[in-house]
């Protein structure tokens, strides 16, 4: 690991899931997903910008056709709880009508941000949609939502790395930590 790094992995009060680890359960994932969705053309939407580094990896492994559109939503808008109100940016001439779509982001928290997406996903008729996220949180839902898959369940703690930031910093560590309550750099 570079020194840079190092330094901001100094700011985590603990490490909760080491790369080792993520990625065999990335791996594990994109094994299950192959099997399920054989034959299959999938439609991919994948929930940016904490998703980023999971997305790439699982896709990678994906061994089927892969549509890719990604969205930007969010409900925690640079704090450490949620704001109650889900902001999406959708693309232009988005349509997924009768297509087997994946729905992808890092973490299921209150349930608000995959929910959101989910009904918007749904109105359009998909042929089947499947949900999956790295991180499943042990938490009381505000809404719930359909889980497919989800790589971890951790407890209700704040994380950061592998994609996932506070204040749009701490995405470029590999693993996934807590960070401290007074962070140095």
């Amino acid at each position: 690991m570079s020194s840079s790094v190092t330094g901001v992995i100094q700011d985590l009060e603990r490490i909760l899931l080491t790369p080792a680890q993520i990625s065999e359960r990335v791996d594990a994932m994109a094994a299950r997903l192959n099997a399920e969705l054989a034959g299959k053309v999938v439609t991919v939407v994948a929930l940016m910008d904490g998703g980023l580094f999971f997305v790439a990896d699982l896709l990678r492994k994906l061994e089927m056709p892969v549509r890719l559109y990604t969205l930007s939503a969010s409900s925690y808008q640079g704090g450490t709880t949620t704001t109650g109100e889900v902001k999406v940016n959708w693309p232009a001439n988005f349509d997924i009508q009768g297509q087997d779509v994946l729905l992808l982001d890092d973490i299921l928290d209150t349930g608000l941000t995959l929910s959101a997406i989910c009904e918007r996903l749904l109105a359009q008729q998909p042929a089947s949609l499947r949900t999956c996220v790295l991180l499943s949180k042990r938490r009381e839902r505000l809404r719930e939502v359909p889980l497919d898959d989800a790589g971890f369940e951790i407890d209700d703690e704040f994380v950061v790395g592998y994609g996932m930031d506070y204040q749009g910093r701490f995405r470029n560590l590999p693993c996934i930590g807590i960070l401290n309550p007074n962070p140095a750099s």
